[in-house]
Parts: structure tokens; C-alpha cells; sequence
């Protein structure tokens, strides 16, 4: 499983199907997809594809980079079918989603590997990933659950900028140390001035 991970995290910016990456790690696709689903938690496709689009949520937020190179270079063949799976995994399409995340100053993006536990919750992860990247963090409790204020020294600023998160693209309503992992692909931290 790690070097299925591994093989998808160096080509995600390539097609990468089921049948590729079993011949890569000398497996048959239906095993790998069941093995895949067994220990992640999720399936194969949703696991790439919400990889894909965490790549390019970071591109569309954070260049100026035309959404067909964006979508061509995770991937994309069809600019058309890659706005049709970030809709559907972000509920906008790309030029929604780069119009109403102008404000975005830094991203991380924490994919999920073989490391993540079951009784994980996004906190521990994210907590986990900060100290093995060397990433500075302060934490402290906010209504009784830990908050990441300060990332890479971006820290929140009276009300105005902060850290959000996402999971699998999605931004949860409650604090990161109350969502479960399981069956999750990506959490992404993102810096970014919050709405009024």
C-alpha cells in the first residue's frame, strides 16, 4: 500500500488509473482496489481524484494560471470533465472556486498514507505532519478544543485572516479534533481572511 501511495503522490500530476498502479506495485487492480478500500477506507478513484483536486484548488488560489493548464497538468485531458469532478467534490467549479478564494495567502496539503489510524481526527494528523516537516505550529484551546492559530509563523489576526480546513474539500463546521479520518483523502490547511 505505501508504494501505491508513494506512486500516486510522485504521478499525480499525470492520468493515473487503477490498472497502472497495480502493474506498478505487482498486484492485480481488483486487489489492489479491495486491499485499497480495506485499509484506507476509501476507493480507489475518490482517494486520486480528491488528491487531483487539492492540487489544483492550491493552483487556482494561489497562480494565475489558466484553469485548462491547471486541469492539464493534473491530469486533465478534458477541461470540460476535470470541471465537472471539482464541482462535484467542491461544490463550485474552478472559476468559482479562484474568484471566491482571492484572499488565500498558504495552503497545506496533508494527503492521507498508511500512517493515519482509525481513531485518528484531523487535529492529530495535521498535528503529526507539522512535526515531520519541521512546520512551527502553536496550538491552544478554543471552547475546549485544540486550534491551530499559527502555522509557519501565519498567525490569526483579530478576526480578519486565519486558518480554516478542508476535508476532501469540504470545510467541516466544527473543530478539526472532533472529525474523524476515517475514510478520508486530504486535509488542507489553508491561510486566508475570513468573511464578514
Amino acid at each position: 500500500m505505501d508504494a501505491a501511495i508513494q506512486y500516486i503522490e510522485k504521478n499525480i500530476r499525470h492520468t493515473i488509473s487503477l490498472s497502472t498502479v497495480a502493474q506498478e506495485v505487482f498486484l492485480s487492480p481488483s486487489y489492489l482496489s479491495r486491499i485499497f478500500k480495506k485499509i484506507l477506507d476509501v476507493n480507489f478513484i475518490d482517494y486520486v481524484n480528491y488528491r487531483k483536486i487539492a492540487v489544483a484548488s492550491e493552483k487556482l488560489a494561489l497562480s494565475k494560471l489558466p484553469i485548462n493548464y491547471i486541469a492539464n497538468q493534473i491530469g486533465f485531458q478534458q477541461t470540460s470533465y476535470f470541471t465537472k469532478i471539482f464541482k462535484q467534490r467542491t461544490g463550485l467549479t474552478p472559476s468559482e472556486y479562484r474568484h471566491q478564494n482571492t484572499s488565500i495567502q498558504k495552503i497545506f496539503t496533508i494527503h492521507r498514507d498508511i500512517t493515519w489510524q482509525e481513531s485518528d481526527t484531523v487535529f492529530d494528523v495535521s498535528k503529526r505532519y507539522f512535526q515531520k516537516n519541521d512546520i512551527a505550529y502553536f496550538s491552544q484551546p478554543v471552547n475546549g478544543y485544540p486550534y491551530f492559530n499559527n502555522i509557519s509563523n501565519l498567525a490569526d489576526s483579530t478576526g480578519s485572516r486565519g486558518w480554516i480546513y478542508t476535508v476532501d474539500c469540504k470545510q467541516p463546521t466544527v473543530p478539526s479534533s472532533a472529525v474523524s479520518i476515517k475514510g478520508k483523502s486530504v486535509v488542507q490547511w489553508i491561510y486566508t481572511a475570513f468573511a464578514n
